[in-house]
């Protein structure tokens, strides 16, 4: 009977161990949502300040997010979800990024990273990647983030799902829930209303932000980076171009803006060459950014997930 009994009792203490374990790896769940003290701002995303050029917008591949301050907390832990995020799905949902206190906002990145442990090296990701941005080294994926665009292909082809994050043109619910400390969550947490995504977008307006479309007159075609390999005819190398022929430019013209160019939103798969050719960014394609620096017309823009474009239909 003794035996039985302290069998028993460890048992309990094992179980009770057990607990322990899981709540410290899984803190506590949100108690209460609230949908009106999270908001994200849409538009031409924020940029750095360019020795050259000045205040540049639509550069960062971020969400600004604005909250309401929670009193005494130490940091904000901020999630993304395709699907509306609830107190108890608040663990499924992607992690972004910690905030430090005191802050009510932040510019928070769009990122694809490789988990080691599953990545099986098998080099898929590297094959589909339109940036050359991913080498498999001693068997593990590694991406280069000075070219990475978060296009989120690679995503698609990993066969052991190693790869995770945010990625360009996927709508997301986004939430934030501050921390007393690493332990001590708070019970509630902020969700933002709707949906929404980034998208690459060619900016054709005169007034602010600047760094507008040069809309080529018809038929020249040397004078728009995306469309030609090679700028105003010299021997600058200026890249290959959209690699599913997504920018077209209206040469009829069949919409408001002569010459104006565009991307096909139903072809573009959010690679990032259109702007990284238009702005020459980060001196990838050409080093010399004298002899070739774009017109920076491309910007990332966040948008609504109910969000249509206003450009006319490619002909």
């Amino acid at each position: 009977m003794k035996k039985q009994i302290v069998i028993l009792l460890a048992v309990v203490l094992l179980a009770s161990a057990a607990a322990c374990l899981k709540e410290t790896a899984n803190p506590v769940n949100p108690g209460n949502i609230s949908s009106d003290s999270l908001t994200v701002d849409h538009g031409i995303t924020v940029g750095a300040v360019d020795p050259i050029w000045g205040y540049m917008t639509g550069e960062f591949s971020a969400f600004t997010m604005r909250w309401t301050e929670v009193d005494n907390a130490v940091y904000y832990e901020i999630r993304a979800s395709e699907t509306p995020i609830t107190a108890e799905n608040w663990y499924e949902a992607t992690p972004m990024a910690t905030v430090a206190a005191p802050a009510d906002t932040a510019n928070i990145f769009v990122r694809v990273e490789v988990e080691e442990e599953p990545c099986i090296g098998c080099g898929l990701c590297e094959q589909v990647c339109p940036m050359d941005a991913i080498v498999v080294q001693g068997g593990i994926a590694v991406i280069d983030y000075d070219k990475c665009t978060a296009c989120g292909q690679c995503m698609d082809v990993c066969p052991v799902d190693a790869i995770s994050g945010t990625r360009y043109g996927k709508n997301y619910f986004f939430g934030i829930r501050a921390f007393f400390s690493e332990e001590n969550p708070a019970t509630d947490i902020a969700v933002t209303s709707g949906s929404q995504r980034l998208i690459y977008y060619n900016n054709h307006y005169t007034f602010y932000p600047t760094n507008s479309c040069g809309r080529c007159t018809a038929g020249d075609e040397s004078a728009c980076y995306i469309l030609t390999e090679y700028a105003d005819d010299t021997d600058i190398f200026c890249g290959y171009g959209c690699p599913v022929d997504a920018i077209w430019q209206d040469t009829l013209p069949i919409g408001t803006v002569p010459n104006m160019v565009y991307i096909d939103y139903d072809d573009c798969i959010n690679c990032g060459e259109c702007l990284l050719e238009c702005w020459n960014y980060h001196a990838i394609i050409n080093p010399d950014p004298s002899a070739y620096a774009g017109l920076r017309s491309i910007k990332r823009m966040v948008v609504a997930s109910d969000w249509v474009s206003d450009q006319p239909d490619r002909p």
